[in-house]
């Protein structure tokens, strides 16, 4: 089984971020009225950008595309070494050649891989979704660009999501800390484990539910559906 990836370059930089973060929140309490100065100009450039809601959620999909890349030479295309990682992808090389399971094993009986069905069929044990992101991954070219791509989306979605909650430019903010959390660092983009295509189906729930409570339509309720149709497919219980 190969080794996982060395994380600890990655613990260092966020460490460094922690302790950036640390020295800005001390400088704010320190000189209180230049801070709120300086916010001020800050959320006064940021709404007009907030206002246009389509090219927030686009500028938000690229770039957190543009800045994993960016990432490549000190945090590289991971290597799965964790049990259901290897599932997935059994499930994404299956779909990708258009078979929903395998025929089983000869030697079934004697193979020992972890979360794998052999018998009737050999298939991984895990529900579709994840292993179909992956499957779409490999027809560009690798698996991993399958999440690199659902990260994104999440964090679309989940600045979609807000718009129904909050006032634009919150709802951007949040799009942000998502995409901080989640889609730089997380095992979520550095893993094949999954997280981001169950909170994508999360984030459309929330986010239709919000817009049908106010003006039911037919767009909403679709997505409605399609939202419960990706969590029965994924694994919201993710822990």
């Amino acid at each position: 089984m190969p080794d996982p990836p060395d994380l600890e370059p990655l613990a260092r930089t966020f460490h460094h971020f922690i302790i950036g973060g640390g020295v800005l929140l001390l400088l704010q309490v320190l000189f209180r009225k230049s801070s709120h100065a300086i916010s001020g100009v800050v959320w006064k450039c940021a709404q007009p950008i907030a206002r246009c809601r389509f090219l927030c959620g686009f500028l938000l999909f690229l770039t957190v595309i543009a800045v994993r890349l960016a990432l490549l030479p000190r945090l590289p295309v991971p290597t799965p070494g964790i049990h259901d990682e290897f599932s997935y992808l059994l499930m994404a090389d299956t779909f990708a050649h258009f078979r929903l399971s395998n025929p089983p094993h000869p030697m079934w009986i004697s193979l020992e891989t972890f979360h794998v069905n052999f018998f009737p069929r050999y298939a991984s044990m895990y529900p579709p979704a994840q292993g179909f992101v992956l499957a779409i991954g490999e027809w560009i070219g690798n698996p991993w660009i399958g999440v690199l791509l659902s990260c994104a989306l999440m964090c679309a979605v989940i600045y979609w999501m807000l718009l129904a909650w909050l006032p634009p430019r919150w709802a951007l903010l949040g799009g942000v800390i998502a995409w901080l959390k989640f889609a730089v660092a997380s095992y979520w983009i550095n893993s094949y484990w999954g997280g981001a295509v169950a909170a994508i189906g999360g984030a459309l729930l929330l986010g239709a539910l919000a817009r049908l409570i106010r003006r039911p339509g037919a767009r909403d309720a679709l997505l409605f559906g399609l939202a419960l149709a990706v969590l029965a497919n994924s694994r919201p219980m993710k822990v």
